[in-house]
């Protein structure tokens, strides 16, 4: 996602001389457009007031898609995150504990990403370290599409900076298609304890509420920070507006496609003929989309490198030949080798996207439940190398709920009863309204 900044600015210089041209004609093209924000979000100050060591404490913050991006036709879905950065208060001179006559809503940040206070402000101690985040699902869907979240006691207490901040960050999605209009997010505090005033069970109320955390002696704040106030500023930030379907957008996407034994003759004639449609649908060109092919039954190979040409990319869908097991892991494995931006067929500041179609689950290497474990491990370490995965499940024989861990969330997961409709929900993937 590219940020974009404009810069306007006007310098005028006064000539005192013949111009060297004339204008004989005039055409004025009226250039307009209404800028809106695509969420709403609730901007309340979250206070929790007085709390107490080892205290629980929930707050709620709704995100939701704008009116103005639900009217809109054109769009889909966002993906925002949720940050969080240190709190700046102006100091009361002379006092201590250390008091604040008024906060400042954001810091500033140097070049090697420290945060900054304005002059005459001070960061207050961070309450950030102490607060959960995680999506709580109201509106009805069984399997939301935002991150898992993040527990309480993560990050340093004393030290943080913008890598702390990104490392720390929570992601959040919604989309009109999938009827997921708002996200509901549960801000728990996990109060801190002060040195030699901690209870005995103290390393169990951080373990807790976050197994993951190693040193919990770490979380213990000085005992001169009593009766100060702790902050944080959560910052949310949208980082993608999404067309609803790959038609719309120029890619560097990759077919994965099974070809194993239990596709027999008819199913792989029908796979090829959606396939094709599916190319013509995204419309590969030089300077456009640009598709290439890995395919998997016993092993995974690289059929076809990214490429331009439509007759080209048709041509490695026909050349498949079914048979054998299906290993899943090689599959997505060659796809995302051709998507490193090492690659010399991939272009780096193009988007990448993985089309996966199967109509099994992985059994291949070397048993079912290896497979099963070494396909989601590739499906997300593409997915952590920024490859964005749809996966279309074909037939009764998948399992949807382990391909849904496989794709970038429920909503890139496509179902086709059989391969006579795997057509039109490539279709749906692809749909580009005008």
């Amino acid at each position: 996602m590219k940020k974009i900044l404009i810069s306007l600015s006007a310098v005028a210089v006064a000539v005192a001389s013949i111009p060297l041209f004339a204008a004989f004609e005039a055409h004025v093209i009226n250039v307009t457009a209404k800028i809106e924000n695509a969420l709403t979000v609730d901007t309340t100050p979250i206070q929790y007031g007085t709390v107490f060591p080892q205290e629980k404490l929930d707050k709620f913050v709704i995100v939701a898609l704008s009116q103005s991006f639900r009217d809109e036709g054109r769009v889909d879905d966002i993906d925002y995150v949720i940050r969080q950065k240190p709190k700046c208060g102006h100091v009361v001179p002379g006092t201590n504990p250390v008091e604040y006559s008024d906060f400042k809503p954001t810091v500033g940040e140097d070049a090697s990403g420290n945060f900054l206070c304005p002059e005459g402000y001070a960061q207050l101690p961070l309450l950030c370290p102490y607060l959960s985040k995680h999506e709580v699902t109201t509106d009805g869907i069984v399997q939301e599409n935002d991150s898992k979240g993040i527990n309480a006691f993560h990050g340093d207490v004393d030290h943080w900076g913008l890598d702390t901040t990104i490392a720390t960050q929570v992601k959040g999605h919604l989309a009109k298609s999938q009827q997921d209009f708002d996200d509901r997010w549960d801000i728990d505090l996990k109060a801190p304890c002060f040195a030699g005033q901690c209870a005995q069970d103290w390393a169990d109320f951080v373990h807790a509420a976050n197994p993951d955390a190693t040193n919990t002696d770490k979380y213990i704040q000085p005992k001169s920070r009593e009766h100060q106030i702790f902050g944080c500023d959560l910052w949310l930030e949208v980082f993608g507006v999404s067309l609803p379907g790959l038609g719309c957008k120029t890619l560097d996407m990759m077919l994965v496609i099974d070809r194993s034994g239990s596709i027999d003759s008819t199913e792989l004639g029908q796979l090829k003929t959606a396939g094709k449609a599916f190319v013509d649908a995204v419309s590969p060109s030089t300077a456009g989309t640009h598709v290439g092919q890995s395919s998997f039954a016993t092993t995974g190979t690289l059929d076809l490198h990214l490429n331009d040409t439509p007759a080209t990319i048709k041509a490695a869908i026909d050349a498949l030949v079914s048979g054998g097991f299906t290993n899943l892991k090689e599959g997505i494995e060659k796809a995302t080798g051709e998507l490193d931006s090492a690659d010399p067929h991939e272009r780096p500041a193009i988007p990448d996207v993985m089309v996966i179609m199967t109509d099994g689950n992985p059994n291949q290497p070397p048993d079912d439940a290896n497979a099963r474990a070494t396909g989601k491990a590739a499906a997300d370490a593409a997915k952590a190398a920024g490859i964005e995965i749809f996966v279309v499940g074909i037939g009764a024989d998948v399992d949807a709920t382990y391909l849904k861990t496989i794709a970038s969330g429920a909503d890139h997961y496509f179902s086709a009863a059989d391969f006579a409709s795997l057509q039109a929900e490539l279709a749906k993937l692809a749909e580009c309204p005008k």
